[in-house]
């Protein structure tokens, strides 16, 4: 796996990369301006890359932000629902959810996720069958977030090629974000945790020294 120096020593002003940049809701407070600085800079850099993140409050907000900053139509939300988050959604983004997808690429989708985690087959379960539950509203989540990795060809949503993650480092492996990550590794798709793009005394990493 690479280093995220030579991730970002690779990319040039001409690169085209479908970035994603997601993580936990417990965000440090001190940390959510890093993580809103090292988006902006990636889109300030790379102006031909997108950027896509799932809209949940925390990390996926802060780093929403800092692509907003540079440019916001490069901004890629991926929601459960329609709308969900409204208040955190940024005006000229794009968005994709789950009730836009046909269904084959939701049944695709939920074998990954499956795939990824099989202990949720519960949950995929209870949503595939329609069922009203808990369960299968936390289903909708876990689909998107496989959605977030492999993309929608029938919404032209490009498959992603690198991710970036802010990761609860109480529960690396747990929720959703850890979910992502295991769908990333599927992929063979590289994937990047502050451990490496914050420096060892929390400081942000500055890719204009790479």
């Amino acid at each position: 796996m690479m280093s995220f120096k030579e991730f970002t020593v690779n990319l040039t002003s001409s690169s085209n990369e479908i970035i994603l940049l997601e993580g936990t809701r417990k965000l440090a407070e001190s940390d959510a301006p890093k993580l809103i600085a090292l988006a902006q800079q990636l889109a300030t850099k790379y102006p031909r890359c997108i950027f896509r993140t799932g809209n949940a409050t925390g990390s996926d907000e802060a780093f929403a932000k800092g692509i907003a900053l540079v440019d916001p139509t490069r901004l890629e939300y991926v929601l459960p629902a329609t709308g969900m988050g409204k208040k955190r959604l940024i005006q000229h983004a794009r968005m994709i959810s789950l009730e836009d997808l046909p269904t084959d690429e939701l049944q695709f989708l939920v074998d990954k996720t499956i795939e990824a985690t099989p202990t949720y087959k519960f949950l995929t379960d209870c949503y595939m069958k329609g069922i009203k539950n808990r369960a299968a509203e936390n289903a909708k989540l876990l689909i998107r977030d496989v959605l977030k990795v492999y993309g929608s060809k029938a919404n032209g949503f490009l498959p992603a090629t690198a991710a970036i993650f802010y990761i609860n480092l109480e529960n690396p492996k747990g929720g959703g974000t850890g979910h992502t990550v295991r769908a990333c590794e599927q992929q063979n798709i590289p994937f990047f945790l502050q451990a490496e793009w914050l420096q060892a005394e929390n400081n942000f990493v500055d890719l204009d020294s790479h």
